[in-house]
């Protein structure tokens, strides 16, 4: 069940941290393909549809890329990311800054490490708001 360290207290590694992200970036991917091969046969032949579900990770600039770094899309994408650019620094930064070792300090590390990568990775569905209109 994991590492136990002197106090008792089980031992917070990469792993669980990781299985979050690869779980909600699977979930988005998988939005995103069918976001990108969605519409007419003529703009879903137009679409890269497999570079843009590889970047996936990009969160809000995922439009920008389906769309080919068109530059209304990326000045759009630039403006999703000045609003949720905090909340995935916030996340990331968490697992690192937050002190303490107890079940509240790992469920609050956990929880903005989720909360961070899920406002992030949901930019790119809000960027094809705009992108493939």
């Amino acid at each position: 069940m994991g590492n136990v360290d002197s106090d008792g207290d089980r031992e917070e590694g990469p792993g669980p941290y990781l299985a979050v992200l690869l779980f909600l970036l699977l979930g988005f991917s998988a939005l995103t393909f069918l976001a990108t091969s969605s519409g007419s046969p003529g703009d879903v032949s137009s679409r890269p549809r497999l570079l843009t579900t590889l970047a996936t990770i990009t969160g809000p600039f995922t439009g920008a890329i389906a769309r080919g770094g068109q530059s209304c899309c990326l000045a759009n994408s630039w403006a999703l990311a000045l609003w949720l650019a905090p909340a995935l620094a916030v996340g990331v930064a968490a697992p690192f800054a937050l002190p303490g070792r107890g079940a509240m300090a790992r469920a609050a590390r956990m929880s903005l490490w989720t909360i961070g990568w899920l406002a992030w990775l949901v930019g790119g569905p809000i960027s094809f708001l705009h992108a493939l209109n």
